[in-house]
């Protein structure tokens, strides 16, 4: 028997200010795309390492070249992968993307106590555009006002199949 993947399940949505919002609260931002890549993670969830691992290098180049804005934004799902987040916000902004590398690797990290910050907000904001868990993947284009949000884990081919959907 043969399995075939089917596409990406993507849901539509329109909330163009509380996307603005969540870009701004999230510790992580590349880019200053008109279409975004907002991805909510979890430190301990081993998919949105995957993801991660597997998308980094094309997000970051396609955020370079203006291409895309993009942005991690927190969803702690595991407890214990609380105190990582907080420490995320301790991080100066410019190194932010390689604590989280780091993180993702299995890397040693200097965990100090942090404030939340807005951790507690971002999560809340999360929720109301439609996030349930992780990893979470919103595509949104500013231009159009409209964007989907996937639910899981994608391949980059997947990723860009999504972007050139908006």
């Amino acid at each position: 028997m043969i399995f075939k993947k089917s596409k990406p399940r993507l849901t539509p949505i329109t909330k163009t200010g509380a996307v603005k919002r969540l870009l701004e609260l999230a510790p992580v931002k590349l880019g200053n795309g008109n279409r975004l890549v907002l991805v909510f993670f979890d430190f301990k969830c081993p998919f949105c390492a995957r993801f991660f691992r597997d998308t980094e290098e094309l997000l970051v180049e396609m955020a370079e070249k203006g291409l895309i804005t993009y942005a991690m934004c927190d969803y702690v799902v595991h407890r214990d992968a609380e105190v990582l987040h907080r420490a995320l916000r301790c991080v100066p902004e410019g190194e932010r993307l390689s604590y989280v590398r780091n993180v993702f690797n299995g890397g040693k990290v200097e965990v100090r106590e942090c404030p939340e910050g807005n951790l507690g907000e971002c999560m809340k904001l999360a929720e109301e555009v439609g996030v349930y868990g992780t990893p979470t993947i919103l595509f949104y284009d500013f231009a159009k006002d409209r964007g989907y949000i996937h639910f899981g884990y994608m391949t980059p081919s997947e990723v860009l199949e999504s972007l050139s959907s908006l």
